[in-house]
């Protein structure tokens, strides 16, 4: 295992001047493609990929039908400076640059998904919300992006980008079965459809429906700090249905009205065989309007969600935690000109009222329920100074109600270097506010141990009402190869976390259940520092080598009373995936892919640390790197037929005994799409 990771990791570095060699002795400048993929996730301003003021990484169609892909875990792996961490819980979620996965924002259509939030735990997360049949591409940007988005997205931002109407009738049907050879894996069925056409000339309408069902897995043994084995069900299976719908109204060439509408529900299954766990609904309501004015164009939209989230008790259903946000939003972006030089810029507003009703997680039997109104104005641009440099500054205003006033900026430089090489730079600040949970001295939540980080726990949570906001300075610069052929990109990064939200032992010990009682607060601080890249090569006509890796040189956060050092997030110091696909025939492609997950960044173990330090030993650490191979072919039946085969992780390989987590065991999968 050992000798594998060396030649994984040599070959990513040494990739690298081979592709300066590459470059000069194979392309031309006058011929060369850049990427052309227009982005508007990292600047609110639609640009290329390579322009972009950002680390920013698209997957489009062509690479989820390549891999087959089931949902967009599938295909994450790839994306450098992202890990896919796993809890104890079971659930996967996504984590940037060593930060904590809930400072990952999730948008589709660039409007915030907030489902997770009627959970104080264990959601399965807002990836799956839409169906591959009706994703049109994703655009994921590595780092802070407050300045648009406002909170929570510190870490990053993944903006699920729906299809449009092409004018046409058209769709597609895919059909997927799933088979776990091991305990580890439950089977699955997944059947998803996407239909769009017009209504007449001047109305289209778009359908969209998934149904899911993941068969639970059994239970798995670890050993945990004390050499006891403990017993934890790795995953909840679970049964989902989505549908969607979308109407497009274009009365002439310069305005669109849309009219959306969502819903889901999904149950998790007990993984005995036994009544579900959980019970949960979501539901939106959004009407959108695009309108050209001048060389510019304005996007609003008033959204509805609402979100619940019930838990059986054993005999009937809980009263369902409820979670409901009413989101205004307007933004007008432009082009102009100043001093004969192009200058681009977006200004925007928006306006939401969050509101929590939480019967479950609280003592005393006291209803957790508030509410919150927050409001904010931005102002972003990109100007060319030259041309080879463009600057993009931004700058944030937010009011909290609960908070006060706060201001966000955002900084970033990007130089043309020629031939396709592009310097990037950028500095940025990001904030997070505490939730309506964090807030409330009545809440009350147990953990076996990643709540009560640095110790391991168990323990008990309480709210509390004087904790502030966490804020962070986040720093990045980086270079950009687009060739056409070869594409690369190499970045550093580094993110200091102040007031970093957290839980602190009061000393205390909790009646009911003998837990330490812990309380939440402002920990003294966090630091993410490392280096990311990436790259791809089209090595041939019928052949594409991918790359990324990302190696973390510190994840960690202070504890006062402590001297040592802890890991922020269940995270590798190292992780690489190298993958290939192989278009064999017109009709016949081949791919596979290796993903290197290294030790925990900051592993410590209790020799290291003082009597007391000892204590804060955390749970969930991975001391023993192991690779996740997954293989896929895909055959085209006919012009509008695909049939995909594969397995993941074939060599079932997991992180050590010690660890409370585990990887989704070997699975076989078939399935079909099929288009019209």
């Amino acid at each position: 295992m050992a000798r594998l990771s060396t030649v994984l990791y040599t070959t990513l570095l040494t990739t690298l001047p081979v592709a300066l060699l590459a470059q000069d002795m194979t392309f031309d400048e006058d011929v060369m493609m850049l990427d052309e993929i227009t982005v508007s996730t990292a600047s609110g301003i639609a640009t290329t990929v390579q322009d972009a003021p950002a680390s920013i990484t698209v997957i489009d169609q062509e690479m989820l039908a390549q891999e087959g892909a089931r949902d967009l875990n599938d295909v994450l792996r790839q994306v450098p400076g992202l890990n896919l961490t796993r809890g104890n819980d079971g659930t996967s979620s996504v984590s940037f640059r060593g930060i904590s996965s809930n400072r990952t924002l999730t948008l589709v259509d660039g409007k915030r998904v907030s489902t997770g939030k009627s959970f104080a735990r264990h959601y399965q997360g807002d990836l799956n919300v839409v169906p591959i049949d009706a994703i049109e591409r994703v655009e994921i940007v590595r780092g802070p992006m407050s300045t648009l988005y406002g909170s929570d997205a510190m870490g990053g931002v993944i903006n699920i980008i729906t299809k449009e109407a092409p004018g046409v009738w058209s769709g597609s049907v895919s059909t997927n079965f799933g088979f776990g050879e091991e305990a580890t894996t439950g089977d699955s069925r997944q059947v998803s459809g996407y239909l769009s056409g017009p209504l007449s000339e001047t109305v289209d309408v778009e359908l969209w429906a998934k149904k899911s069902e993941r068969d639970a897995p059994d239970a798995f043994t670890y050993t945990d700090e004390n050499d006891v084995d403990q017993e934890v069900y790795g995953s909840e299976g679970s049964n989902s249905d989505e549908l969607g719908a979308r109407l497009s109204w274009r009365p002439n060439g310069e305005i669109e009205w849309g009219l959306e509408a969502t819903a889901g529900h999904e149950n998790y299954l007990a993984a005995d065989g036994g009544d579900d766990t959980t019970k949960i609904t979501r539901d939106s309501v959004a009407l959108t309007n695009e309108w050209l004015l001048g060389n510019g164009s304005l996007s609003s939209y008033l959204r509805k969600e609402t979100s619940s989230n019930a838990a059986w008790s054993g005999t009937e259903w809980n009263d369902p935690i409820e979670y409901d946000t009413l989101t205004f939003e307007t933004r007008f972006s432009a082009e102009t000109a100043v001093n004969g030089r192009s200058l681009a810029y977006t200004l925007g507003g928006t306006l939401a009222k969050d509101e929590l009703v939480d019967p479950a997680t609280n003592r005393d039997g006291a209803l957790i329920a508030g509410e919150v109104v927050t409001g904010a104005l931005y102002a972003e641009g990109r100007y060319d100074i030259s041309d080879r440099l463009t600057v993009t500054g931004g700058l944030r205003y937010d009011h909290h109600e609960n908070f006060g006033d706060h201001f966000t900026p955002r900084l970033y430089a990007n130089y043309d270097l020629g031939s396709g090489y592009m310097l990037k730079a950028g500095y940025a600040q990001a904030f997070v506010a505490p939730d309506l949970r964090t807030l409330n001295p009545d809440y009350k939540m147990s953990s076996r141990g990643n709540g009560c980080k640095p110790y391991p726990g168990p323990c008990v949570i309480y709210g509390n009402p004087d904790i502030e906001p966490e804020t962070s300075d986040n720093y990045e610069i980086g270079v950009n190869y687009q060739g056409g052929v070869l594409d690369w990109e190499l970045t550093a990064f580094y993110n200091d976390i102040t007031n970093m939200i957290g839980a602190r032992k009061t000393g205390e010990t909790d009646a009911g259940s003998g837990f330490d009682v812990f309380e939440r607060t402002n920990l003294e601080s966090g630091t993410t520092a490392g280096i990311e890249g990436g790259l791809s090569w089209e090595v041939s006509d019928t052949l594409t080598w991918t790359n990324s890796f990302t190696f973390l040189a510190k994840s960690e956060f202070r504890y006062e009373g402590l001297d040592h050092a802890f890991p922020m997030a269940t995270t590798p110091k190292l992780n690489i995936t190298t993958g290939a696909n192989w278009r064999a025939t017109d009709r016949f492609s081949l791919s596979g892919s290796a993903t290197y997950v290294g030790k925990q960044v900051g592993y410590i173990t209790e020799g290291e640390l003082s009597d007391e330090e000892a204590q804060a030993v955390p749970a969930g650490q991975n001391s023993d790197p192991y690779v996740l191979v997954d293989v896929a072919a895909s055959f085209n039946l006919t012009d509008n037929a695909k049939l995909n085969l594969g397995i993941d992780n074939l060599f079932d390989q997991q992180p050590a005994d010690d660890t409370s987590y585990r990887e989704n065991g070997r699975l076989f999968s078939i399935g079909l799409t099929t288009t019209f």
